[in-house]
């Protein structure tokens, strides 16, 4: 069964957080993740790791803007997964400060949503199929 796309004020949610990222308004974007959130990229990423406490995903967030000359994340749709989860196929591209090299890739994030509205988990897969078996099995 193909996952339904998100209502229009959830799209606008995660859009309006994509574009704190994009113009490098970190501190704002942050605001929409609660304090005790978590942040995954252990099942996108061979070294990655979990960043608990907005803090500590604020740092990891600053020093990834740092090392990024012009990145940008762009999501490419919201797809309901049930329970306030919501999986959201990504585009990320932009060129290494230091080495110049540009990258442009596609991941998945799947999030879960606290009573609050905002991010209480987002966990980063290689792709949307992988972040959708992971909705389903959580």
């Amino acid at each position: 069964m193909t996952p339904a796309r998100a209502q229009e004020e959830v799209l606008a949610g995660f859009r309006e957080g994509f574009e704190c990222w994009n113009d490098g308004r970190i501190d704002e974007m942050a605001q929409m993740y609660r304090e005790d959130a978590e942040f995954d990229t252990t099942q996108a990423f061979p070294d990655g790791s979990v960043y608990r406490g907005r803090d500590d995903m604020e740092r990891f967030w600053n020093e990834s803007w740092d090392a990024w000359e012009g990145v940008r994340i762009d999501p490419l749709d919201v797809l309901e997964a049930g329970g306030d989860r919501y999986v959201v196929p990504i585009r990320i591209w932009g060129k290494g400060r230091r080495t110049g090299i540009e990258v442009d890739q596609r991941f998945a994030l799947l999030y879960a949503l606290g009573t609050d509205r905002r991010v209480a988990t987002c966990r980063m897969f290689a792709d949307e199929s992988a972040a959708l078996e992971a909705a389903r099995g959580s």
